[in-house]
């Protein structure tokens, strides 16, 4: 019951001021279901497409990544990948802004998909490494696109951030 009700205040939130009510899908994920109507936001080195979701972990909401064969919604937080078996996933129609030559930075027009435990937002990025573009997490103090991969969280350099 506190998961729902924190997601639901979380769409709240995260939904202000942006064209879609709830970006989120209709309800939470659970054991690496994807729904209907998920964005396509990166792909494995092998083609595998890989979606964006969002955790509960620690007090805040992080994004992540998550594709058919996942258990859960994969994202870095202090140094590993961590999975958490109940996400929300990123549904609708996005645009992505390269943010490659400015690294750290966030564009004004970034939609704010979850927060730290401090209050801090955090937004979607993907990044590109070995071979793919994954989703991860990016934040003011950040010096590039957080994501999780291979069991550690890698900070890249070479990333873009989701916008309307």
């Amino acid at each position: 019951m506190h998961f729902t009700k924190t997601l639901a205040a979380l769409a709240c939130l995260l939904s202000a001021g942006t064209a879609q009510a709830d970006p989120f899908s209709n309800g939470p994920g659970q054991g690496g279901s994807i729904p209907r109507g998920a964005f396509e936001a990166g792909w494995e080195a092998n083609g595998a497409w890989l979606y964006s979701c969002v955790t509960e972990h620690n007090g805040g909401w992080h994004p992540g990544k998550i594709r058919p064969g996942f258990s859960g919604c994969n994202f870095g937080y202090g140094g590993r990948e961590l999975t958490a078996s109940h996400y929300r996933v990123l549904t609708g129609t996005y645009n992505w802004l390269n943010m490659s030559n400015t690294p750290g930075s966030i564009p004004g027009a970034a939609v704010p998909i979850g927060y730290e435990a401090d209050g801090r937002t955090l937004y979607v990025c993907r990044g590109e490494y070995k071979g793919g573009w994954h989703p991860g997490k990016i934040r003011a103090g950040f010096s590039g696109c957080s994501i999780g991969y291979g069991g550690r969280e890698i900070e890249v350099k070479s990333y873009d951030v989701l916008i309307p």
